[in-house]
């Protein structure tokens, strides 16, 4: 259920998170900032569980999968201040993309 609700949520975070990285107004981008941040923040919380369950088997993909999951919302603020400055880099976008991958595979490994 907890595997599920991140990988939904993850889903849900690359909708919200491209729609505000591509809007032009600064009132609508502010705004999907606060939806990516209430998804990625689902997404921290649900990793945590997962890892308090999945300690005993998969300690270090679960430790992985935390300090991937507190990476996202760091990669997102950056993301969302270079964009408010005008200066959004690809690299960055592209550290974004391979986490939320990265998350997606090795949250589906925690759980089998």
């Amino acid at each position: 259920m907890w595997a599920s609700l991140t990988i939904a949520m993850l889903f849900i975070y690359i909708v919200v998170t491209t729609i505000g990285l591509t809007r032009y107004s600064a009132k609508r981008v502010i705004q999907w900032l606060i939806a990516s941040r209430l998804s990625y923040i689902v997404v921290i919380v649900t990793q945590i569980v997962i890892t308090f369950r999945t300690v005993d088997t998969h300690l270090i993909s679960s430790l992985i999968t935390d300090g991937l999951s507190i990476v996202l919302g760091g990669l997102t603020e950056l993301n969302y201040s270079n964009k408010q400055r005008n200066n959004l880099y690809s690299f960055n976008i592209l550290m974004l993309i391979t986490n939320v991958v990265a998350l997606i595979c090795i949250t589906n490994i925690n759980i089998k």
